[in-house]
C-alpha cells in the first residue's frame, strides 16, 4: 500500500503499481480530501488518515501489508505501523519530513490555518 505526498494523489504511484502489481496486490488510495476522494467533515490529522487506511485494509481483508510513504505519506505509513504493528511487515519511507530543533514549530507556524479575511489579504500575505 502506497501513500502519496500532499496535496497530490495516488496517481504518483501509477508506474510503480503497474510494475509491482505483476506478482502482488498493490494499491495507492487517495488521502481523504485529495485526489479524487471526498473530503472529511473536519480538518484531519495524520492519525485520522492512519485510522481511515487501517479501516480500508480491514474492508479489503488484508492481514499483513508492506507500506510505502512519500513525504506526508511517510508520516501516515509510520502512524499506521505504530497503531497496527501486527499488520505492517515493512516500511519504505521516501523523503520523510523530519524537522530537527525549532524547524518543526517553524513548519507548523508556516502551514497553520490562516484567518480568512473578506478582502483576501490573508492570501497576499501568505504569498509574500
Amino acid at each position: 500500500m502506497c501513500f502519496h505526498l500532499s496535496p497530490k494523489s495516488g496517481r504518483v504511484y501509477e508506474t510503480f503499481l503497474a510494475e509491482m502489481g505483476r506478482d502482488r496486490f498493490c494499491l495507492a488510495p487517495d488521502t481523504p480530501g485529495l485526489g479524487a476522494s471526498d473530503g472529511p467533515p473536519n480538518p484531519p490529522e495524520i492519525g485520522d488518515y492512519a485510522r481511515c487506511f487501517a479501516a480500508l485494509l480491514d474492508v479489503v481483508g488484508i492481514e499483513s501489508v508492506d507500506l510505502m510513504g512519500y513525504h506526508t505519506g511517510s508520516k501516515i505509513a509510520v502512524e499506521l505501523a505504530l497503531r497496527k504493528p501486527a499488520l505492517v511487515r515493512h516500511l519504505v519511507l521516501i523523503s520523510s519530513p523530519i524537522y530537527p530543533g525549532t524547524e518543526l514549530q517553524d513548519m507548523r507556524d508556516l502551514y497553520a490555518a490562516a484567518e480568512l479575511r473578506e478582502d483576501g489579504g490573508h492570501l497576499t500575505e501568505w504569498w509574500d
